[in-house]
């Protein structure tokens, strides 16, 4: 079980608030907030300062809620540990339920110049074209990493910001966050986005 404070958020909301208003109404620190918004422990006074301010009960603004309930994503951003790193990926592990997840995430943001390509030398590259004004610049291509599944886990590739366009889902062993695997060994590879809604 954990501490949820999702209904602080939107009664946040519901006043038209914003959260340096809550800080300067209640007198609670950047840091505390920051606790906050991550669902990590802040003390009983924090939480009665925002309850006198807000003018209302505990169960206005917190809940308890199970592990079970968090989606992939949630469990990833709360529980993720850094289980190694590349010149171009950290690499994440992280349980939910029964299963065991792995996440490429890429070190660089995506942006329009960027396009993903899955391949079937089964790496997935990283292709970056620049353009200056109306020029384009020729393209640094680069492999983000060749994930390795292990027996049983789910392996996610990640491509954190907004690339151009993802090439080469569904095919060569790799599979989109709205595809179902077709073999065990089939990785995802998706943008933070997509990843935010994921469910295997």
């Amino acid at each position: 079980m954990y501490i949820d404070y999702s209904k602080l958020w939107k009664l946040l909301i519901d006043k038209d608030m914003t959260k340096s208003d809550l800080m300067q109404l209640t007198g609670i620190s950047s840091r505390v907030l920051a606790k906050l918004s991550k669902n990590e422990t802040v003390t009983t006074d924090t939480i009665s300062r925002i309850c006198s301010a807000l003018n209302c009960d505990v169960g206005d603004i917190m809940e308890c809620a199970s592990e079970n309930k968090l989606s992939v994503y949630a469990c990833y951003k709360k529980y993720g540990k850094c289980v190694g790193e590349t010149e171009f990926v950290k690499i994440i592990s992280v349980s939910v339920g029964e299963q065991d997840f792995t996440v490429y995430v890429s070190k660089q943001s995506a942006n329009a110049g960027t396009y993903i390509r899955c391949a079937e030398d089964k790496a997935v590259w990283w292709e970056q074209v620049n353009s200056i004004g109306t020029l384009q610049g020729s393209p640094i291509k680069n492999i983000l990493v060749k994930p390795t599944n292990k027996n049983g886990e789910t392996v996610i590739v990640l491509i954190k910001g907004k690339p151009n366009v993802i090439t080469g889902l569904d095919e060569n062993g790799f599979v989109s966050s709205r595809s179902k695997r077709q073999n065990i060994t089939d990785v995802y590879v998706m943008s933070e986005t997509a990843f935010k809604l994921f469910e295997p």
